[in-house]
C-alpha cells in the first residue's frame, strides 16, 4: 500500500499543528517534522499489511538482542555510587537502566534489583 502524496501532505500538516517546543524556530520544527515523516515512510514502504507497517519501526528501533541485554546488564553491575553525588541521581540512573533492560523482555525481579543496588 503506497501512501499517496496527498496523504503524506495531510500527515505532515497534521503533525505541524502540534505545539512547537520552546526555543525552537517554526521553520526548524517544520523541517524536523518532515524528516520524521520521511523516515517513518521509508521504513514502512513496501509493506501491504497494516500489522507489518505498525510493527516494522518498533522492530528496527527496539533492539531486543543478546548484545543489548549484555550491555545493559554490564552497566547495571558496574554502576557505582560516586562521592558527592546525590543518592537520588544514583537511584534514578539505576532505575533507568533496569527499565531499559525490562523493555528488552529481560526484567529483573525485586530481589535481584536489591542485590545489584547494594
Amino acid at each position: 500500500m503506497e501512501l499517496r502524496s496527498s496523504h503524506r501532505q495531510r500527515f505532515v500538516r497534521a503533525s505541524e499543528r502540534e505545539q512547537i517546543p520552546t526555543g525552537v524556530l517554526e521553520s526548524e520544527w517544520k523541517l524536523l517534522i518532515r524528516k520524521a515523516v520521511a523516515t517513518i515512510l521509508q521504513h514502512v514502504a513496501g509493506n501491504t499489511k497494516a500489522h507489518k507497517m505498525w510493527h516494522k519501526p518498533s522492530a528496527l528501533y527496539e533492539r531486543k538482542n543478546a548484545l543489548n541485554k549484555t550491555s545493559l546488564m554490564r552497566k547495571i553491575v558496574r554502576l557505582k555510587y560516586r562521592d558527592r553525588e546525590s543518592i537520588m541521581v544514583h537511584i534514578n540512573t539505576f532505575m533507568r537502566l533496569v527499565n531499559q533492560l525490562a523493555t528488552t523482555k529481560f526484567p529483573l525481579d525485586d530481589v535481584m534489583q536489591t542485590f545489584l543496588l547494594l
